[in-house]
């Protein structure tokens, strides 16, 4: 007999990551097999020194390497190796908690694409002010100049609809790949939608986005993105 093929795929960037992934994927298994699914878990290694793919292939996931830099390259190498129709992203750093799958399971038809959301009423988020501020205002700035209907646009963890990855052409490849994504995705036509969340700070380990770095992607993915949402392709989709 062939093996049933998975219901639900989740990414996992991942950069010295080995002590987060040991904690992480024995709760994504146990909440999978809770929820009846065949899940594939996918490991995305952007060169790890640590022991990170070694831990995540002895508890189950595999492996992929990263050809791409950054975090947009990840997704890529996430979205083109996985095989469920539907495919989860989610943080290594157990800032998103496994158990959340439960929701994304349950909306899945409602949207093409599903947001956890720390801004929507029901949401929230353990950040420091620096960094609370910093990302209040990107999202604001994004929602309002693109004109779009989200208030997270900056959420790593997401549902989506496997058909419509294949034909992102996603240019980004830091982490603001995730914007690029939100706007193809909604000038197409797709539902988009925002569930709550309560985000979770990093466990261990430090974050892996420099905060110049940052800004200068989100400036130019925002200018990009600003062209195609004011495009003839945008225009007919919506």
């Amino acid at each position: 007999m062939q093996p049933k093929p998975p219901d639900i795929a989740v990414v996992v960037p991942a950069l010295n990551e080995r002590e987060n992934l040991e904690l992480l994927l024995p709760t994504l298994w146990a909440v999978t097999e809770r929820l009846g699914l065949v899940a594939e878990i996918i490991v995305v290694d952007g060169g790890s020194a640590d022991g990170t793919r070694l831990a995540a292939e002895q508890l189950g996931a595999r492996v992929i390497t990263q050809p791409e830099r950054g975090y947009g390259g990840a997704l890529l190498a996430g979205f083109a190796d996985a095989r469920a129709p539907f495919v989860v992203t989610m943080d290594a750093d157990l800032s998103h908690q496994p158990v959340f799958l439960e929701d994304f399971w349950r909306l899945r038809g409602d949207a093409d694409l599903l947001i956890a959301s720390r801004y929507v009423p029901g949401g929230s988020a353990e950040m420091g002010a620096v960094r609370r501020v910093l990302s209040l205002v990107l999202n604001r700035t994004y929602s309002r100049v693109l004109a779009l209907p989200v208030r997270d646009v900056s959420s790593g963890f997401r549902m989506y609809h496997q058909d419509g990855l294949a034909t992102l052409d996603l240019q980004a490849r830091d982490f603001d790949a995730l914007e690029e994504i939100l706007v193809k995705v909604y000038v197409r036509g797709g539902r988009v939608r925002e569930v709550p969340f309560h985000y979770q700070a990093r466990q261990t380990g430090k974050s892996h986005a420099k905060l110049i770095k940052f800004g200068w992607a989100f400036s130019k993915t925002l200018f990009r993105m600003w062209r195609l949402r004011n495009s003839t392709e945008a225009g007919s989709a919506r």
